[in-house]
């Protein structure tokens, strides 16, 4: 009864306009004040959000956060692209092969699907279109390679994940990154077979890659290298153990200010404070909302909600193979209107633990379906920024991409479906 009474409120209030946090609570507060305080009252709320807070995933995703927004002031992607560039040269699908490849690896420096379609698409679109490669398709792909951001570790979605379940952020960042990889891999495949008929201007081509080593190995692999090894070193030390997943994130944070301030010198101490001062907005959002959402998990569990809630589905969904299917479909529609993650969370995890299925799969999962979640329309976050680089419509993008979304959500099926797939990771 109460999950029913607080979800209709939430939905109430987000369709009338509010925003995710300020639905959430409002979804809180009103039941209160409707019941006068019988339901549950105001020291009840203020101690589950208390009991949210100080959770170290939190300071994870905020130092992430900061990392991304300053390697991009620091303009890592030029640099990163022309390492690729130069290393690809001599493909007949250099561009676009590099355009997708630096769209993955500049995900796994940020941990955004949204910052890196932005950062990466209006660099490296108007390049593949100045070279007479499929705009549509294009875009498409960007955006595609684009949203793995959020999968492939430092993921965001896999850290909100969990900081809601409860679960290792070290351990699920390992079964993130084999099925992000794994995407990664069919969007590179898909651009191969495209470019075997999409040529683009191999005489502008060629003329662009001799130029571009006219520069020497030497400078573009020096100018380069600094981007590249943010990912080695930060995932590098999750996997060795060296670092937890906070101290990693720290790192990040320190060795984006020094190669941006001192190496590249692509930003002085003001573009870094605006960096970092953008950062902050961004984070008090999220953070504002998995704190009401793991407080939503403690009233369920006042109200025995989580055991009603999951003794309904358990009796409609018999087997781990319905609920995980039942789950993709769910935060699948879900994503198309907005991101439920905070609502959904706490109610399937525990049931997804009941059927004994691998909780690092399984949210790495739903973690992945959040990620590509933003090339659906009709409010697909990634077509919006996409749509002006590319100078299309976001339902032209929308229809296009609809293949490459289908063929990710069946690869993160899969995995979740067979865990043994990706369970070697982290056993």
């Amino acid at each position: 009864m109460i999950g029913t009474i607080f979800i209709t409120f939430f939905a109430i209030l987000l369709f009338g306009g509010m925003s995710m946090v300020t639905a959430y609570g409002g979804a809180f507060v009103l039941p209160s004040i409707l019941t006068g305080g019988e339901l549950y009252n105001f020291t009840d709320i203020v101690q589950w959000l208390t009991k949210a807070a100080g959770k170290d995933t939190y300071v994870a995703i905020a130092l992430f956060v900061v990392s991304g927004n300053v390697m991009s002031h620091g303009g890592l992607t030029e640099k990163i692209f022309n390492v690729f560039r130069f290393a690809f040269g001599r493909f007949r699908a250099c561009i676009p092969l590099v355009a997708v490849m630096t769209a993955i690896f500049y995900g796994m420096i940020s941990g955004s699907g949204m910052a890196v379609v932005a950062a990466v698409g209006a660099m490296v679109l108007p390049i593949l279109i100045e070279y007479g490669y499929d705009r549509l398709f294009f875009a498409c792909m960007i955006a595609a390679a684009g949203s793995l951001g959020q999968l492939i570790p430092p993921s965001s979605a896999i850290l909100q994940y969990c900081a809601m379940a409860g679960t290792d952020e070290g351990q699920m960042f390992k079964v993130g990154a084999v099925i992000g990889f794994t995407c990664a891999a069919a969007l590179i495949i898909i651009t191969l077979v495209h470019c075997r008929k999409d040529t683009g201007d191999q005489k502008l081509l060629k003329e662009s890659y001799e130029n571009l080593k006219q520069e020497g190995a030497t400078k573009v692999v020096i100018e380069g290298i600094w981007g590249i090894m943010s990912p080695v070193i930060i995932l590098g030390g999750i996997f060795s153990g060296i670092l937890t997943v906070v101290e990693a994130a720290a790192v990040s944070v320190v060795y984006a200010c020094i190669v941006s301030l001192f190496i590249y010198k692509s930003v002085d101490l003001k573009g870094l404070w605006v960096g970092i001062k953008g950062s902050v907005k961004n984070v008090a959002s999220v953070a504002m909302m998995l704190a009401f959402a793991v407080a939503f998990s403690s009233l369920m569990n006042v109200f025995n909600g989580g055991e009603i809630i999951g003794n309904a589905i358990t009796s409609i969904l018999s087997s781990p193979v319905a609920f995980i299917l039942a789950s993709v479909v769910v935060m699948s529609i879900g994503m198309m209107f907005m991101n439920p993650i905070a609502i959904i969370v706490p109610i399937v995890a525990p049931i997804a633990a009941s059927f004994g299925i691998d909780p690092m799969v399984y949210g790495a999962g739903m973690a992945g379906i959040v990620a590509i979640g933003s090339l659906t329309p009709p409010f697909g976050v990634s077509l919006y920024i996409m749509a002006p680089i590319a100078e299309v419509d976001p339902f032209a993008i929308a229809k296009k991409i609809l293949p490459l979304w289908g063929t990710m959500t069946l690869i993160i099926t899969i995995y979740m479906l067979f865990p043994a797939l990706s369970t070697w990771a982290y056993k």
